[in-house]
């Protein structure tokens, strides 16, 4: 058996919708699929080979470089919303791998993907993690917006200059514990987003986003998704901040919300044995 913690041990790569699509998988069972975020230089080794071995003890565990990230291509144009994309990404990701059916996890991002794959594919999503949903589903009612942590984004993205100090000023805005921004974190985050094949890829989906924007707003929807689903979020987060989680809890018919103290927009990494735990626990009761 291979090792989950280990990067290449886990490394697949097929095509899906004409394009590579990366991803990492271990461990046997439930099929679960974990959907990252959008920040600079992220992928879904980033965010989560923190837990895979964890999940891999009981679920047949994916992690998704989702179109345009890490080592996934993507078209130069896309010719449907971001989110609507990535989801058939995923729907098209289950078919080579024969998975009919899945429980989901996102984060941020990776969240609204999860609820867009849902509305468009009810049947084939079990439970549903929401862990810091992207501004698809997470409304502002209280904090000023763009966040601090959405600032920093956009100062990093739209700087002619990227510099490690940019992403540091961003990596510190995602984290209550600020020991976990190490000089490593901040070189390899800094390293992959200055990849070059990483700007094309974010701009084809700025453009995707623009263009189809009103498709993004899923708020609109929420009220379809009966799945049971469990919203997380970081009492300090400071990316989507805590009100955001408010107007998607209440139109959300069979949500929870579990929001955890000293912790910001990474909650399976600052608080990660308590979200492994709760998380598993609401997947193996599904």
């Amino acid at each position: 058996m291979s090792d989950a913690s280990d990067y290449d041990a886990t490394s697949r790569t097929t095509t899906v919708l004409g394009h590579p699509l990366h991803y990492h998988e271990a461990g046997s069972g439930e099929p679960l699929i974990l959907l990252h975020g959008a920040g600079p230089g992220v992928s879904a080794w980033s965010n989560f080979s923190g837990n895979i071995a964890n999940y891999a003890k009981d679920f047949r565990t994916i992690l998704v470089d989702m179109p345009g990230f890490g080592k996934s291509g993507h078209p130069a144009e896309y010719d449907r919303s971001y989110l609507q994309y990535a989801s058939d990404a995923v729907a098209a990701l289950m078919d080579e791998l024969g998975i009919e059916k899945a429980h989901l996890l996102g984060n941020s991002l990776g969240g609204s993907v999860v609820a867009q794959f849902v509305l468009s594919y009810p049947q084939r999503a079990g439970r549903l993690v929401l862990m810091g949903p992207g501004s698809a589903l997470s409304i502002g009612l209280f904090a000023p917006r763009p966040s601090e942590g959405i600032r920093r984004l956009m100062e990093f993205f739209g700087a002619t200059d990227k510099t490690p100090e940019k992403m540091e000023a961003f990596l510190r805005s995602m984290v209550y514990d600020q020991s976990l921004v190490t000089p490593e974190l901040v070189a390899d985050r800094f390293a992959a987003a200055m990849n070059p094949a990483a700007g094309p890829g974010l701009k084809a989906m700025q453009v995707a986003n623009q263009k189809f924007h009103t498709e993004g707003e899923l708020w609109r929807e929420a009220h379809r998704i009966k799945h049971e689903v469990l919203i997380t979020w970081g009492r300090e987060d400071r990316v989507q901040p805590l009100d955001g989680a408010f107007v998607g809890f209440r139109l959300l018919e069979n949500a929870r919300l579990h929001v955890f103290p000293k912790c910001g927009h990474w909650a399976m990494i600052e608080q990660r044995a308590e979200f492994e735990r709760l998380t598993k626990d609401f997947f193996a009761n599904g």
